[in-house]
């Protein structure tokens, strides 16, 4: 891992650029992070930046439970005592990491599914915190962002830097990873929503650069959405299984599986078929010892 520095972005706001950007909020020599990076390497690291600007570090906030967000949890907290706050759905995942592996594979994850990428050590979340409104005695504001996973939130600082977590992949994901996660299209286009009525002087994406106009990236995230839907939708125009669908999506987008990716875009492509059962596009049917997708009229018929 490459190493970390930290960048003054305004005010008592911080960011430590890494594969997903960590906040760092101080007030009196007193620090919150926001999330944690990714691994125990991530951790050291900061607790190094921290130490260097005579930092205390008070509390972890972690907009989600994703590993990459979590990975340095354990070890600040073994080392410095933080707290780790977090909403009641991410907080059952960052004590009990397996809960992710086996949420994707839909039950015991296989071997190969229980490793770093998707598990991060466990650790102890001492506040839970509302998707909205204050978190604790920070001067912090948690926005929910629900859609990419189960409780996500955005966090804004007093100084106007809004920490948007994985609601927003900058272009250049978009362009590497043609299916990002979804946990539930239907929130994840209301955070887009929600996204363009937030005032905030700088955005800063989890996976992207801080900017101070999210606008055309908003767009751009809910068009590939939308045109995964659409294609989704495609597939069941005769009636298909799960893995036909998932074929055809590899198929269309050259993704390349092994066994995290089929997890994380086979969840996704489920996730997908469930939006477009709730909007009557597409209904279940079942075929003697089968589940098919197909349109929604075939099922009448």
């Amino acid at each position: 891992m490459a190493s970390l520095t930290l960048r003054h972005l305004a005010g008592n706001t911080w960011l430590i650029p890494a594969p997903a950007a960590i906040g760092v909020y101080v007030r009196d020599g007193r620090a919150v992070l926001i999330d944690s990076g990714n691994d125990e390497d991530a951790g050291r690291q900061i607790l190094k930046l921290l130490n260097g600007q005579g930092w205390t570090l008070d509390l972890i906030v972690n907009t989600h439970s994703n590993a990459d967000h979590i990975g340095g949890n354990a070890f600040l907290q073994k080392k410095t005592g933080c707290r780790i706050a977090a909403t009641v759905p991410e907080a059952a995942f960052i004590a009990n990491p397996i809960l992710e592996p086996s949420f994707l594979y839909g039950g015991y994850p296989v071997k190969a599914l229980r490793n770093k990428f998707l598990m991060a050590k466990p650790s102890t979340v001492t506040d839970i915190i509302e998707a909205t409104g204050p978190i604790l005695d920070t001067g912090l504001e948690a926005v929910t962002l629900a859609g990419h996973f189960f409780g996500m939130i955005g966090i804004r600082t007093p100084d106007g830097v809004l920490f948007a977590a994985d609601s927003l992949f900058p272009e250049s994901i978009l362009a590497k990873y043609p299916i990002f996660y979804l946990y539930d299209v239907r929130e994840h286009l209301a955070s887009l929503r929600r996204l363009r009525e937030l005032d905030a002087a700088i955005y800063v994406p989890s996976h992207g650069a801080p900017s101070p106009e999210i606008g055309p990236l908003i767009e751009a995230n809910e068009q590939r959405v939308r045109q995964t839907v659409s294609f989704v939708e495609s597939c069941c125009a005769a009636p298909a299984s799960f893995e036909t669908v998932l074929e055809r999506v590899c198929g269309e987008y050259d993704i390349v599986l092994d066994p995290n990716q089929y997890v994380l875009v086979g969840n996704t492509i489920r996730s997908i078929l469930a939006f477009l059962s709730e909007e009557g596009r597409i209904a279940m049917i079942f075929d003697g010892g089968r589940l098919l997708w197909g349109a929604a009229e075939q099922r009448e018929a």
